[in-house]
């Protein structure tokens, strides 16, 4: 046995997790801590000093924690809306337990302020009364603003709560149906879910609002009678305006819903496919379509803006509405004069009752999407799990037809595989191989016949290799224990020493998802040595050796199929011919049936025997050990630069400056609004009620300032924020290079991007930007208002500003980090979510499930113990401001007491309506200041990958000099020497050659050789480090991308193929006519197939074959005089390889083609072969010549007989 070289002896744990290890354990908290929240102070502390890192943040209570999650199991009995109230019903009863308490607490202020303008117009006699009424009202004020830090708070772990339940629940779907579109999963891990945990907690205020608005009726009748009924019509007529707008609102909901989940499956259709998409020159089609489809999301979203603002209007008119109704009602209807008390409780309560109700259009608006998210999740949870066959030692099907969907694809097969038994499974292109053997995994649907599988599986296939971003030796281990005799016996077999021992860390090398930079065979590879090392009893095996070189192939058929697996149950779906002799049957399909079962002695097998060589488009040999880039994040404060990114995609700062002048109109009127009131109230004598109607004008004239405003921000500037900023981000995308972004990047990291930053920027910054000078410009009109009419409350004005800036700044500091901290702990769970959605077949092959649940409750947890530490420094912030609230209503009461002689009770009603709505302005301020800077790390991300590093000039000038080039195909290599990346080894080292126009050229050797990198360079998907290459005497570094790539044609191994028609996977920018496009399928032979075929995402609903032939046609519809073959043929059966090669031979005449051979039958013919060797050439001749010296191609040739 071969030894596995200083094989690293790091110590490695064999789960795929190396995530930060955290207790669980619940804090054990004082009364006193928990009310205050004093138990985060060490994370506060820390947060002015350092960096918040994950394993700084506060620990998460088991009770938190994802495994936890209860919903599954009521689920079994009610749908998912129900079954998340039932399942969180305590928390959810506390919620309201506490919301009540608030209202009722708030409900007092009126009745205060009551007492206090009635104690001032009886002359004020009492100081100590005052005093104790003083006293009183500060501590209704405190303990309302303790309440409210404990209602926030427990909302918060409501939201943790559903959010772990409903991901576990959605994540441990994907692992029980066939399969769910990317787009649309993602949209429910990112966005759907957040509005279904976003609404819940708000249930509590809106079931309370009929009793809140009982208890404003009692109190407003109290004060005018009769008159209240004039409110309780217009809150009516009101609030069902606002539900028709509300119902028009969930509507355009669905739809943008469902045209996000397509923005989502386009990107990530581009992002998966990138390097073929730029060696296809495409990158301008896919923009294209994805643009297409952004543009139809941000028609839905701008109606929703539109309607937003009439929801806002409709907010800021209600208090107008309802007060002017009572005092015309009162003043007109019922002939009464009011007085000063009568009507600034009467305000101060409708005001409280605004409070209750200003969030309900929202709220309503937010549950009726929340119901078209919970309806989409449902949707996705009835879709039907995969039925499992009855299991048995054998495998037998009895006239089995199995499906996919309604569609058909075996039909009638009967057939029993015995214990031990070898059978090999073969046919044409698209006979149904893969799915016979997808059939005994339980991943088709059973249609008619009966059916028995095996339990103890294990399934390897070469042409759909998947990996995990893990280890090479975690890929191996799968979860499982670490033997190290029985692994190094494995990793022998299967042909992995050599490849292990070529990297810097050996098999701890830590490989991208989808296993980037492996070569195809060492793909395969791994995933065989994955299978082995399982020791199931029964190895499907969809042609393993298809991507491997013809000795390693034979090495692992003797030392691995007939070594180690000897005594196992194997069935080989295989299109060589010489392994046949080795099986025990060998079961021939054809369209989806079989046609005959046989042995190998009775099978006449034909001369054709072209075999494996083996390679991909990019080698490992010299990769680093750490592949993948650690995600990076800012620190410290959000930087002013980012709000001026935004203002700038948003078209400069000429609509914030006429929404500015809308908002300081407002803030006016609003102010003299209520300065009219008091005004009316101490001119009883007003006969024509000049100052009513002045003050219900200027409140209904502020609101269409504020219908306006929210046009101007949400609709104008909002929308094109978003446009442009996702319009940047999918440029910056394009023009990224491979080697340095998306080799080292996680595609989850950039989804993650794409989805809930992107979802942040279109539906959260213009808002708060909105709501932040809209705040703003109503707490400066408060302040100065009650300076002008009670200057004493200048005393308070300087320790309010600076406690509540010291407050501010010690939160910013800790949540700023937090929120970037929680921003990179969501990718993780999207790459494993996608990991998953991508292997589930794997993972429940090899009865993974378990494993990988584990692996998303670790991440999920890992991400919610950032969410619960922010939460909890929210609810310090909004605790530690209310302190401020009883600060101030203490203080200006005191001052009212101390100035009681000097002051009109009318004054005193205004200053303390404000007084009493200043703290909480200020609170609600800072909160969405704090809530603007954290959700503007999302802009901060966003113009991150907005600058992401860019390939040289896609057009040069040259370009239009050389409209006919290349004329003459010739390639010149002269000294290339190339590398990765900058800290990476050379891959290729002084090669140099020539190729004459029309010539074609066999590329061979090993793996690691530099095969691959050779085409690399030439579509120069890597730029070289020294040296040049020359087409037609032309350097290819001196010419436009486009125009180099445009020249040559790939044609990979792992085809291209997205959704869509087949006419647009062959010719997506409509180039061609349908007349080309239907002999270039009938030249592949795939002319069964109608041009308008839909072709699901990834090709999944064609054969690994077909998806090749492809491949080719698009090669045929190319018409390039330079075509690079990178083992096109490796999923095509022999009888039509040799109809492919007779195609090319007659298709591509005076065709410059290079070959990375994968039969080496095919390249017999051609006029030179490169042996490639450590990156050098080191043998290059005919065929023929090299086959009369002792070469390294004499003897690959004499390996094959």
């Amino acid at each position: 046995m071969m030894e596995l070289q200083d094989l690293s002896t790091k110590s490695e744990n064999s789960s795929s997790s190396s995530l930060p290890y955290f207790s669980l354990s619940t804090n054990e908290k004082s009364v006193i801590s928990k009310i205050f929240f004093l138990w985060i102070k060490p994370i506060l502390a820390l947060g002015s000093k350092s960096v918040i890192n994950i394993e700084d943040t506060l620990p998460l209570p088991d009770e938190e924690s994802a495994i936890k999650e209860n919903l599954t199991k009521t689920l079994e009995k009610y749908k998912l809306s129900k079954a998340i109230f039932i399942a969180h019903k305590g928390l959810i009863f506390k919620t309201i337990l506490l919301y009540l308490s608030i209202t009722s607490f708030e409900f007092g202020y009126p009745i205060f302020i009551k007492l206090f303008i009635s104690y001032i117009e009886s002359g004020a006699e009492s100081l100590l009364y005052g005093v104790l009424l003083s006293l009183c009202f500060t501590t209704i004020v405190l303990l309302t603003q303790i309440l409210i830090g404990q209602f926030h708070w427990h909302c918060k772990l409501l939201e943790l709560r559903v959010k772990n339940a409903i991901s576990s629940v959605v994540y441990n779907k994907i692992l029980k149906v066939s399969s769910i579109s990317e787009g649309l999963g993602i949209n429910l891990l990112q966005v759907d879910i957040r509005k279904i945990y976003d609404c819940i907690p708000k249930i509590s205020i809106i079931l309370l609002c009929p009793l809140n608005a009982t208890y404003a009726i009692i109190l407003v009748s109290n004060q005018v009678g009769d008159a209240v009924y004039a409110a309780i019509v217009t809150l009516f007529l009101c609030i069902s305006l606002n539900y028709i707008v509300a119902l028009k609102i969930k509507k355009y909901s669905e739809n943008l819903m469902t045209i996000r989940d397509k923005r989502i499956e386009a990107s990530t259709q581009m992002l998966s496919n990138i390097k073929m998409i730029k060696a296809y020159c495409w990158e301008n089609y896919f923009k294209g379509a994805i643009k297409k489809i952004r543009n139809s999301e941000l028609s839905f979203l701008r109606f929703l803006n539109i309607l937003s603002s009439t929801v806002d209007f409709f907010y800021f008119s209600i208090p107008s509405l309802t007060s002017g109704s009572v005092f015309l009602y009162y003043t007109f209807i019922m002939g009464k004069t009011i007085t000063a008390g009568e009507a600034f409780v009467t305000l101060i309560t409708l005001n409280i009752l605004q409070d209750s109700l200003q969030w309900l259009p929202y709220f309503v608006s937010d549950l009726l999407i929340c119901f078209v998210s919970i309806k989409r999740m449902q949707t996705f949870l009835d879709e039907p799990d995969i039925k499992e066959l009855a299991y048995s030692d054998s495998a037998t099907l009895n006239n089995c037809s199995f499906s996919i969907g309604d569609t058909k694809i075996l039909k009638n097969i009967s057939l029993q595989i015995n214990k031990k038994e070898f059978i090999a499974i073969t046919g044409p292109v698209g006979c149904g191989k893969s799915a016979l053997l997808n059939s005994l995994m339980n991943e088709m649907s059973l249609s008619s016949g009966s059916a028995t599988t095996f339990k103890s599986l294990a399934f390897v296939s070469s042409l759909d290799s998947w990996l995990q971003n893990e280890s090479i030796r975690n890929n191996i281990l799968f979860g499982l224990p670490y033997k190290e005799e029985w692994y190094k016996i494995v990793i022998e077999a299967c042909a992995l020493v050599q490849d292990i021992n070529s990297l810097p860390d050996k098999d701890l090398t830590e490989i991208g998802g989808k296993g980037i930079n492996l070569s195809g065979g060492q793909k395969a590879r791994i995933c065989l040595a994955r299978a082995v090392y399982a020791d199931k009893d029964v190895y499907l095996l969809d042609d393993p050796l298809s991507s491997v070189d013809t000795d390693v192939a034979s090495h692992i058929i003797d030392e691995c199929l007939l070594g180690i697996l000897s005594k196992k149950t194997k069935v080989l779906a295989t299109h060589r011919l010489d392994i046949l002799n080795k099986v025990d049957r060998v079961v021939i399909l054809e369209n989806g049936t079989i046609k005959e079962i046989t042995t190998p002695e009775k099978l006449i097998i034909t001369d054709y025997v072209a075999q494996n060589y083996e390679s991909k488009l990019e080698d490992i040999a010299n990769a680093q050990n750490k592949l993948v880039a650690e995600e990076e994040r800012e620190m410290g404060r959000v930087n002013l630069a980012v709000y001026n990114d935004y203002l700038k995609y948003s078209g400069g700062y000429s609509m914030l400056g006429l929404a500015s002048v809308c908002i300081v109109l407002w803030a006016s009127t609003r102010v003299l609004g209520d300065v009219m009131l008091k005004e009316w109230a101490m001119h009883p004598d007003d006969i024509d009620h000049t100052y009513l109607f002045l003050f219900l004008g200027l409140r209904f004239g502020g609101s269409l300032f504020i219908y306006i405003r929210t046009l101007f921000l949400l609709v104008i500037q909002g929308i094109r924020a978003s446009k442009n900023i996702h319009k940047a981000i999918i440029n910056s995308f394009s023009r990224a290079p491979v080697n340095l972004f998306y080799d080292v990047t996680p595609l989850g990291r950039i989804l993650n991007r794409i989805s809930k930053d992107l979802n942040t920027i279109d539906e959260s910054i213009s808002r708060l930007i909105c709501t932040v000078a809209t705040e703003t410009c109503l707490q400066l009109s408060k302040v100065i208002l009650t300076l002008i009419y009670f200057p004493m409350t200048i005393l308070i004005i300087p320790p309010l500003l600076y406690f509540a800036n010291q407050i501010k700044n010690k939160f910013l500091n800790v949540a700023t980090d937090l929120v970037r901290l929680e921003a990179t702990s969501i990718s993780p769970v999207l790459n494993h979510f996608k990991e998953t959605s991508s292997g589930v077949k794997i993972i429940r092959t090899f009865n993974r499930k378990q494993n990988f649940q584990q692996k998303n409750y670790q991440l999920l947890d890992n991400s919610t113990r950032v969410q619960y530490s922010l939460g909890a420094c929210r609810c310090w912030l909004q605790t530690n401001l209310g302190f401020l609230s009883a600060f101030i209503t203490c203080t200006v009461t005191l001052l009212i007491i101390i100035f009681r002689t000097n002051i009109s009770p009318g004054i005193v009603g205004l200053v303390l309506t404000y007084a009493l709505s200043l703290p909480g302005g200020v609170t609600y301020l800072v909160q969405v200041l704090a809530d603007t800077e954290n959700n503007s790390i999302s802009v901060e991300r966003a113009t991150e990958y907005m600058n992401l590093p860019k390939e040289n000039a896609y057009i040069k000038p040259i370009d239009e000099k050389i409209k006919e080039w290349p004329v003459r195909p010739t390639i010149e290599f002269r000294d290339v020497q190339m590398k990765y990346r900058q800290n990476t080894p050379i891959v290729l080292k002084k090669t140099s050659f020539c190729i004459d126009a029309g010539h074609r050229i066999g590329l061979v050797g090993r793996t690691g050789s530099g095969k691959s990198s050779i085409f690399l360079c030439l579509l120069r998907l890597v730029e070289l480090t020294s040296g040049s290459i020359l087409i037609d005497g032309v350097n290819i570094a001196q010419i436009g991308l486009k125009k180099l790539r445009s020249a040559l044609t790939l044609v990979p191994q792992d085809p291209l193929v997205f959704s869509g028609t087949l006419q647009s996977n062959l010719d997506p920018t409509g180039a061609k006519s349908e007349i080309e496009i239907y002999r270039a399928l009938e030249e592949v032979g795939l002319s069964r197939f109608p041009i308008d075929f839909e072709v699901k995402q990834d090709g999944t609903n064609l054969s690994s074959g077909e998806r090749q032939l492809i491949s080719l046609g698009r090669a045929m519809l190319s018409h390039n005089k330079i075509i690079l073959f990178d083992e096109a043929t490796a999923g095509i059966d022999n009888e039509s390889d040799a109809k492919i090669q007779d195609l090319i031979k007659n298709k591509f005449v005076g065709c410059t083609i290079l070959t990375i051979a994968h039969r080496i039958g095919t390249i017999m013919n051609n006029n030179l072969i490169i042996v490639m060797n450590d990156g050098k050439v080191q043998e290059i001749d005919s065929p023929q010549n090299l086959l009369l010296t002792n070469s390294l191609f004499k003897n690959i040739r004499d390996a094959i007989k």
